[in-house]
């Protein structure tokens, strides 16, 4: 489970970081002229609901996109390259990796719901990863 959590912590920071360039993109072509986080904030809160939620839906995407691909990735490295791992021991990493970052995201944003997802989404991405891996073993 250590070495699919690295595993999908070496996949994750570059992908993140071309996430996060992808979403500032989205976010210049949505609401041109924003002028760091406060600005972004209001600008949102200016938003029609729908607008609101396509925006920040199209902001969450790269990065939900970033996290199924590291963690499929880590996955797959545990049951191909792991002696008698399983799906399992791939979730385990993913979910692993979901409540440090969750845990990361808490300390610095405060508690929210949406975050919740991240567990979620990494633990599953691995376990689907770890499906691959095992099939090409």
């Amino acid at each position: 489970m250590g070495f699919g959590a690295v595993a999908i912590f070496v996949a994750w920071l570059p992908l993140a970081y071309l996430a996060e360039t992808v979403a500032n993109r989205v976010v210049a072509a949505r609401l041109p002229g924003i002028q760091g986080q406060a600005d972004l904030g209001e600008r949102l809160r200016q938003l029609s609901p729908s607008a609101r939620l396509t925006t920040v839906a199209l902001m969450a995407l790269p990065h939900v996109v970033a996290l199924v691909l590291a963690a499929a990735a880590g996955g797959f490295l545990v049951t191909r390259f792991g002696s008698g791992t399983r799906p399992r021991e791939a979730a385990l990493s993913g979910l692993l990796v979901g409540l440090l970052a969750l845990g990361l995201t808490y300390a610095q944003a405060g508690v929210a719901l949406a975050p919740l997802v991240v567990p979620v989404v990494a633990a599953l991405s691995a376990w689907a990863g770890g499906r691959l891996g095992r099939a090409k073993r």
